[in-house]
This record gives structure tokens, C-alpha cells and sequence, in this order.
């Protein structure tokens, strides 16, 4: 059992999605439960039974979602006559697993609503629910809830709502009977999982993997090996050429551009912010880099080269689509001439770099990780300080507030109050100015805690941003103490390397000269003297 959600507004737009109808017209099973508004008069619902999935009519789909904008405006209309914030609806979504979901009745629906309403807050709030058969037939519900509470006349909150989601699904599992689904908070199996398993690829990133077939894991690490070997950026850029790469800039800055045609943030490849990249690509001038789609079209000519195709070349396609004159990144044509002599391969020397580099990349990809885990880290315990930090705030307002309340009250009591209620009596206008008086001072009171207590939550943030902005720059000197570190390795291994070849020539050498010495004293031996 799956369940998440978030405030937001839009009720037109979240009505409209919610009954399938206009641009979010799938044609899959749609159900409107319940709708708690004065505007759900003229609606008809599925009665609490087993067999709630029935197609509905389309115009009845329209007319249900002319019915929930108009409650869904009233809900968010609420809200400005608040001060805590914008969003006057919150919306959620639950889901259970395809062969729980094809059992569950309306009234289980409704009741696995109840569960999330109570943990989140809501459970005395309007709401609106909806079935959905899924375009992939995985059925789930939408519930959609009003978070004004017209009593007090402010928003309920959502702080802390992924915890409030994983309570909630796990006591649906317990109550229905479904089979347990971890979770990476209130759910969590620490026993287990002590480490919650983390999405490797975001979409972009798989989107990137499926288009051009090669895997995010080696790019970074064959990008990341070159940037560790490297001494500054015009060493780097040529590294990235010899490999088959090429660099070119993006709108944010340097983009890396593989042979297959695909591109990524430079950043991201080798783990460091774009302020430590900029530093690092000195002598590397961003404006004189071919742009993303001029250094595509290069690719697609480089391709188009090694394949040998008759087929009009892929980079022209390209640079004529674009106006991208792809030949002036490209050699140019110049007179025959002999071919150099290409310098013999040393195979042992190729595999200690290669070694070497990858050695490099996953010490480079554990820092990473490392670096991350401080960070989260530490925002988990500012954020626990802070927090403490603005109850005790809180706490000292309202010991002042107290104060004056106190102070108002004791001219009410003994003989002062007397004395008070005879002057009152005796001047009425009087009593009205001191009145009067007293609500001004409450009032001034409130409006200088209220901005006081912004201050202080604004310097708390700050000093937040403060604290991580000092990790991470630690983190940048650490990670480049370590390339230093790599560098000055690459350098030893491959001295190293060809001072054992040297000495080893040399004893090879030495052991041919003594067997050669040897061979000539195998000879006959010298004749006798005569007598």
C-alpha cells in the first residue's frame, strides 16, 4: 500500500485531471465516491458495494467536474482569509498493490481515506474521492481534502507529511491485511535496511541511457579518471578529445558531449559544484566552445566517417535543421602527406593507466557518496536544533504575552478593580480610553512578536545555509587535496613503470653479454708447448 500527496491549488485544473476529461481524457475507469460540498446536490454516487468500477458516461464525467471546480474554488477561496498560506487543498494519492486493489470495496476505500485524513490532520475536513482505473490498470484513489479549518480560520498543516503518508499506509496494511511495503521513514526496517536502497537513474538520466546506450556509470567514471589525472583545465579538455569526447557549452556552463550524440552537465560527471568547475577550466574559454548542437554534429560526422555510408552525412541532417555549420569544428582537407609513423604501443603501460583510472573512479565515486551522506547529515541535525531553537522562542513569547495579559487582569481584581469600576461608572469615556489603551498595547505586542519571530526564523535559515555552504567548501578542498593526490600517483606509477623497463633492458642486456662471453670460452682448448 502506497500513499503520498502534497498542498497545493489550481482547483480547476486538479478538477479537471481528477475526472479525466478535457486534455487528461485516458478513457480509463473513473468513479467519483464522495464529494463533501454543497455542490455534490446534483451528483450521483457509487453506493458502498463490491462492484464500483463501472465505466461512467462522459458528459456525466463532465458534469462532475464542473461540480468539483466550483467546490474545489470554495475550498481555496478560504484561504484568504488566513495568513498561513496559499494552498488550500491538499491533494493525495493511494495505491495498492494491482491484486489487493481488484478486491477492495467502496467501503474499504472510504476507510483507507479515514486512516490518512487522521494522520495527516484531516480527518474533520471536506473531501472529494476518486476512483481511477490507471492507464496501466494498477486502480488507485485520489483524495483530495480542504485544509482551512473555518472554525479557526487557519491552514491545517503539512509539515512532516512523508511520515505522516508511511503511518497511514501501514496501518492499512495491518487493517486489510496487505502484505508490508518498506518505506524509507516511518516504515523503515533498520534491521534489514541500513541503508534505504537510493534511485540510481533519475528520468532524465534513464531517458539519456535508453537514447544513446551507453551506461551512466561508465561515463562517469571514464570522465571522472580523466579529470583526476588531469592538472588544469586545457589538460582536461584535451584528455576529453583523445577519449572521443567533446566539450561544449550549455546555457549553465561546460556540457560534455559523447560520441553517441548525447550530452551531460560537465559538473555532474566529475562531482564538483560549478563555482569548483569554473576554477578548475581556466585557460578553457566558455564562448569559444562549439555549442551543444555544433559539437553533435561533429559526433554524427565522426560516426558517419568511421561507418563509411553512401547515406547523406547525419551531420549535415543535423546542422541544416539547426543553421549549424558543423566544418568549421571538424579537420580540414589538406594536401597529401606521408602518414606519420605511429609510436609503437606499450601494452604493459596501457593496462597499468587503465588500472590506474579505474582505481581512480571509484575512489572518486565513494568520496561522492561519502560527501553526500555528511551532507544529509548535517541538515537532519540543524534541522532537529533549529527546531528545538524555535520552541524555546515560542515559549519566551508567550511567557510575554502571559506577562501582559497578567498585568491587564490585576486591575480587575481587589481595590484597584473597585476603584476602577467606580471611575468607570462615574466617567464611562474613561473607562473606553483605558480599554482602548490595553488592546492597542495587546496588539502592539502581537505585531512586534510576529516580527521578531520572522527575524529569527530568517537568521536561523541563515545560519542553516551558513553551516552546510562551510561543509561543502570543506568538501571541495578534500576533493581537491585528493586530485592533487591522484595526479602526483599517476605521475610516481608511470616513472615508476619506465624506470622497471629500464632496468629490466639493462639486466636483459647484461645476461646477453654473459652468455655471449660464455660461448666463447666453450671453444677448443689452446695447444700443448712442445718440449
Amino acid at each position: 500500500m502506497i500513499a503520498k500527496g502534497a498542498s497545493r491549488s489550481g482547483p480547476r485544473q486538479l478538477a479537471v485531471y481528477l475526472m479525466r476529461v478535457e486534455r487528461w481524457a485516458t478513457g480509463e475507469p473513473v468513479v467519483l465516491l464522495e464529494f463533501q460540498s454543497p455542490w455534490s446536490n446534483t451528483l450521483n454516487f457509487r453506493k458502498d458495494s463490491d462492484d464500483v468500477w463501472q465505466m461512467s458516461n462522459p458528459l456525466a464525467l463532465e458534469h462532475s467536474a464542473e461540480q468539483l471546480i466550483e467546490g474545489f474554488r470554495d475550498w481555496q477561496i478560504l484561504t484568504e482569509g488566513t495568513k498561513q498560506g496559499r494552498d488550500g487543498l491538499y491533494h493525495a494519492e493511494i495505491s495498492p498493490a494491482p491484486h489487493y486493489a481488484d478486491t477492495m470495496t467502496a467501503a474499504q476505500w472510504k476507510r483507507a481515506a479515514d486512516i490518512l485524513g487522521e494522520e495527516l490532520g484531516l480527518q474533520n475536513q471536506p473531501r472529494a474521492i476518486v476512483l481511477h482505473g490507471g492507464t496501466d490498470g494498477r486502480k488507485h484513489m485520489h483524495i483530495v481534502w480542504q485544509r482551512t479549518d473555518v472554525e479557526t480560520m487557519k491552514i491545517i498543516p503539512d509539515a512532516y507529511n512523508y511520515i505522516a503518508h508511511e503511518k497511514a499506509s501501514h496501518r492499512m496494511e495491518l487493517e486489510f491485511g496487505h502484505e508490508f511495503v518498506p518505506g524509507k521513514h516511518a516504515k523503515r526496517d533498520r534491521k534489514r535496511q541500513e541503508e534505504f536502497p537510493r534511485q540510481k537513474l533519475t528520468q532524465d538520466e534513464d531517458q539519456y541511457q535508453k537514447r544513446t546506450g551507453l551506461k551512466k556509470d561508465d561515463r562517469v567514471k571514464e570522465v571522472a579518471a580523466l579529470h583526476a589525472s588531469a592538472d588544469n583545465g586545457p589538460a582536461f579538455k584535451a584528455a576529453l578529445e583523445d577519449a572521443g569526447y567533446i566539450l561544449a557549452k550549455g546555457e549553465r556552463g561546460y556540457v560534455v558531449v559523447d560520441r553517441k550524440g548525447g550530452h551531460s552537465v560537465l559538473s555532474r560527471n566529475v562531482g564538483l559544484k560549478k563555482k569548483e568547475i569554473e576554477a578548475f577550466m581556466m585557460g578553457v574559454e566558455l564562448a569559444k566552445l562549439p555549442t551543444i548542437e555544433e559539437a553533435k554534429a561533429v559526433q554524427a560526422e565522426r560516426r558517419k566517417n568511421v561507418s563509411k555510408s553512401n547515406a547523406l552525412p547525419e551531420a549535415e541532417t543535423q546542422a541544416e535543421e539547426k543553421g549549424v555549420d558543423a566544418s568549421k569544428f571538424l579537420p580540414q582537407p589538406t594536401q597529401e602527406q606521408p602518414k606519420p609513423i605511429q609510436p609503437e604501443v606499450d601494452a604493459e603501460l596501457e593496462a597499468l593507466k587503465k588500472s590506474i583510472a579505474t582505481r581512480q573512479a571509484q575512489d572518486i565515486e565513494k568520496w561522492a557518496k561519502y560527501h553526500a551522506h555528511q551532507v544529509r547529515q548535517k541538515e537532519h541535525e540543524l534541522d532537529i536544533l533549529y527546531r528545538d531553537k524555535g520552541a524555546e522562542f515560542d515559549a519566551m513569547q508567550q511567557r510575554e504575552r502571559d506577562r501582559l495579559k497578567a498585568k491587564h487582569a490585576e486591575n480587575r481584581t481587589g481595590i484597584k478593580g473597585i476603584m476602577e469600576a467606580i471611575e468607570n461608572r462615574w466617567n464611562p469615556a474613561l473607562g473606553a480610553d483605558k480599554a482602548k489603551q490595553k488592546r492597542r498595547e495587546t496588539a502592539q505586542l502581537k505585531r512586534r512578536q510576529e516580527q521578531e519571530r520572522k527575524d529569527y526564523l530568517a537568521l536561523m535559515e541563515q545560519n542553516r545555509q551558513l553551516e552546510i555552504e562551510n561543509l561543502r567548501e570543506r568538501q571541495a578542498l578534500q576533493r581537491q587535496d585528493q586530485a592533487r593526490k591522484y595526479a602526483e600517483e599517476w605521475e610516481r606509477y608511470i616513472r615508476e613503470h619506465h624506470e622497471a623497463k629500464r632496468l629490466r633492458e639493462e639486466i636483459e642486456e647484461q645476461e646477453k653479454e654473459r652468455k655471449r662471453n660464455e660461448s666463447l670460452r666453450d671453444g677448443p682448448p689452446p695447444p700443448k708447448l712442445g718440449k
